[in-house]
């Protein structure tokens, strides 16, 4: 951060810019105290907050100058206990998008500076109130979309995966420790049989280190949603199925063939978990410019798919371009939905249980 001084005061608005009910104004800083005594006028003439207790609410007004600018309840909080580790104020005002901007202008010209964004947290790490592991988890956080990707943000905020990393490195550090002592004092210390048992620790702690890295895959799933890419030929009923999960028309369904000719999206979250469906353009040759461009879309978005509906249409026997489904999503994770199932069946379903785990079938 350009300009930044970890001894400069600080605020800025920490709810959303938008009319609530409150909202709330924070400072933080060596002078935090100082600079909301200079725009707070207590109820009881004369108080001051940087002679309150700390952890205390006050009611009062903000003013500047002659001006009484809103009514507020004022937080006082004294460092180190704080989000930040500094002294902090909050003052807690009426949601108004203007009312909320003219109190922060009044702290700034009390003498505090605008906060860069994230400069608050980023704080709080300088001096030792989170890791960065929790620093990440307070972005998560805040723009969690799922009930799962909340819980998964708010244990990493509570030091899970620093318990984690620091259980890993305490154990290496103790085995680094006793070969530094065996060098120091090989006749009290013996090290016969010690490389068999350091190597049984490091392959242990190689497979935290990896179950670490592999969590981190899944955690982006959390937080990004599923992302599930509906492929198939032309009229297999892909647009129906993703009709079905949105629950109103969001692709346009018709009896012409090559109608999608983009990639549609629509978020469904079901279960605490988010899911970002893409319907597709029928996989298949075609001379059509526009076709193409969708088919070529297609393939990309299984490239970058967390996992794949492959639609099949039950009422016709498989053609090369299902076949063409078939080998794409070799290496994803794969559900088989054999579409139109109220019609007679003459596609051959043993083909796709022999090439896939899990087959559904659909009306």
């Amino acid at each position: 951060m350009a300009g930044f001084h970890l001894d400069d005061t600080i605020a800025a608005v920490s709810t959303a810019m938008a009319p609530a009910g409150i909202g709330i104004v924070r400072i933080s800083g060596n002078d935090a105290f100082e600079v909301a005594d200079r725009v707070f006028r207590a109820k009881k003439e004369g108080k001051k907050l940087s002679a309150v207790k700390s952890h205390t609410i006050h009611y009062g007004w903000i003013t500047e100058g002659e001006e009484v600018i809103d009514e507020v309840l004022v937080m006082v909080m004294k460092g180190p206990k704080t989000y930040t580790g500094e002294n902090t104020v909050e003052i807690d005002c009426h949601g108004g998008v203007l009312a909320v901007k003219k109190v922060l202008e009044a702290v700034l010209n009390a003498g505090a500076r605008a906060a860069d964004p994230g400069e608050f947290t980023k704080r709080a790490f300088l001096n030792g109130r989170m890791d960065l592991t929790q620093a990440e988890a307070v972005m998560d956080v805040i723009s969690a979309k799922s009930a799962y990707a909340l819980k998964s943000s708010e244990s990493q905020l509570r030091g899970t995966v620093k318990k984690a990393i620091r259980a890993i490195r305490k154990k290496l550090i103790y085995e680094i420790a006793f070969i530094e002592s065996a060098l120091d004092d090989p006749e009290h210390i013996s090290l016969d049989g010690y490389p068999k048992r350091l190597a049984q620790v490091v392959a242990e702690q190689k497979k935290q280190v990896e179950k670490l890295l592999a969590s981190a895959d899944e955690g982006k799933m959390i937080q990004e949603g599923i992302k599930t890419v509906i492929l198939g030929k032309p009229n297999a009923g892909k647009s129906s199925l993703l009709n079905a999960f949105a629950g109103f028309e969001r692709a346009i369904v018709t009896e012409v063939p090559g109608t999608t000719r983009d990639v549609l999206e629509h978020v469904v979250t079901a279960h605490g978990v988010k899911f970002s469906f893409f319907d597709t353009a029928g996989i298949r040759e075609t001379e059509d410019k526009v076709e193409q461009i969708g088919v070529a879309r297609a393939a990309d978005a299984v490239r970058t798919a967390s996992a794949v509906l492959a639609v099949f249409d039950g009422s016709q026997p498989l053609t090369p371009e299902d076949r063409a489904v078939m080998e794409s999503t070799a290496g994803h994770e794969t559900w088989c939905v054999v579409n139109k199932a109220d019609l007679p069946q003459r596609v051959d379903e043993a083909v796709l249980r022999a090439h896939f785990a899990r087959v559904f079938s659909l009306s």
